[in-house]
């Protein structure tokens, strides 16, 4: 009798699952970092502004924190999307098994 893990069912499984993993891990990361920057946003603000020198540093500060916040978007974005495709993965790895054992039953 031919063995279930020899067809590669177990291995489309465990890929599913570690792309699960990976993309919870890439999604708790990227909303920390949107967190973290949309309370660094929210107090920049709050702090005054001194000199005409100072002015400058702080556009480009706003730039770069508007870049790292798009960045981490992208990042929320694409980590959502490898969890779907590990999903469906491990869905039609589902069925697969579910076929086989209906072949061998």
């Amino acid at each position: 009798m031919t063995s279930i893990d020899g067809l590669g069912a177990g291995s489309a499984f465990a890929a599913a699952q570690y792309g699960l993993q990976s993309a919870s891990d890439g999604v708790s990361q990227a909303a920390g970092n949107i967190a973290q920057r949309t309370a660094e946003d929210a107090i920049a603000p709050a702090q005054p502004t001194v000199a005409t020198s100072e002015s400058n540093n702080t556009s480009s500060n706003s730039a770069s924190s508007t870049t790292r916040l798009t960045d981490d978007l992208i990042a929320l974005n694409v980590n959502e999307r490898n969890a779907q495709a590990s999903a469906k993965v491990l869905g039609v790895a589902d069925e697969m098994l579910g076929t086989i054992i209906d072949v061998l039953a």
